[in-house]
């Protein structure tokens, strides 16, 4: 992967992420509602140009456009859009998104994405995204769809599909129907955002981390052969997780050293607990509203 590491030369000088929908809101930013998924505004400064990329959009499209609304964030300053794998809650605000832009503009996300998805409890549903390929590019959809890390700017790329390498983190309960075959999904569509800040090291942002959020964090260290970690932002999918696999994932990000980590969505109220505990004030939970600067 070292052939990425050329691309990180240049790095982005500052970066501002808004989160536009999480399960949760707070009390400080009335008028925003929550829903459970993700989607994440990220402006980044690229020195005598600026990028704006929107990962995920929750969902349904009700609650995107009112709470970007609410934040007053304009879908015409929107470059690109990212979407991290193809479960509902983070595509289900993109048919309504894309009906409300007035431009088009590149969707980024693996092939796989929109591949049968099925979760097995507490019995057999879809949980796939709400519509199909062809109603996506009837609405205006530009899909841009690569299985290898793809450079958005120097300095930001996607991590690709995640090599698993640790033994804690595992996939368990998804299921997907290939060439005919009922089958366990490993969810191999599973992408991260990776942004090299000036100065500060890498930012990974995740939208469930379904391959391991320890595994994408030590992906987008090969990926830029770099060793300072940042920000760890997003899903880290441990709600319902045994403790061990919690204070595992703790413990590594522990060693990892990142400066902030911010769990939200798929995380669960337990485990951010738990890593709170661990990695102490540097870890604070997501809300929808929040603002991070960078």
């Amino acid at each position: 992967m070292r052939e990425h590491a050329s691309l990180w030369i240049h790095m982005v000088e500052g970066l501002q992420l808004k989160i536009v929908i999480e399960n949760t809101t707070s009390h400080h930013k009335p008028g925003l509602r929550g829903q459970h998924g993700l989607s994440v505004l990220i402006e980044a400064d690229l020195g005598s140009e600026s990028m704006c990329i929107l990962m995920d959009t929750g969902a349904s499209s009700d609650v995107l456009l009112h709470n970007m609304d609410v934040l007053g964030i304009d879908s015409d300053d929107i470059d690109l859009i990212f979407l991290s794998h193809g479960h509902y809650d983070h595509t289900g605000g993109l048919m309504g998104l894309l009906k409300h832009m007035k431009r088009h503009v590149p969707i980024l996300a693996h092939p796989g994405i929109f591949a049968p998805k099925l979760r097995s409890e507490p019995f057999l549903r879809s949980i796939g995204i709400p519509f199909t390929r062809c109603e996506a590019e009837g609405a205006g959809a530009v899909l841009l769809l690569s299985r290898t890390p793809v450079t958005l700017a120097p300095g930001i790329m996607t991590t690709g599909e995640v090599e698993r390498r640790t033994s804690f983190e595992r996939v368990e309960g998804f299921w997907t129907i290939v060439d005919g075959t009922y089958r366990e999904d490993r969810i191999d569509d599973d992408q991260a955002l990776v942004i090299s800040i000036e100065n500060r090291g890498l930012v990974v942002i995740s939208g469930c981390a379904h391959s391991g959020i320890v595994n994408i964090v030590d992906q987008a260290r090969r990926l830029t052969d770099s060793n300072a970690i940042c920000a760890v932002i997003g899903g880290f999918h441990l709600m319902g997780s045994e403790d061990e696999r919690i204070r595992r994932t703790a413990g590594a990000l522990l060693d990892l050293d990142p400066e902030i980590v911010r769990p939200g969505h798929c995380t669960g109220s337990r485990a951010i607990s738990q890593l709170q505990e661990i990695l102490g004030d540097r870890c604070r939970p997501l809300f929808t509203g929040d603002v991070i600067e960078i």
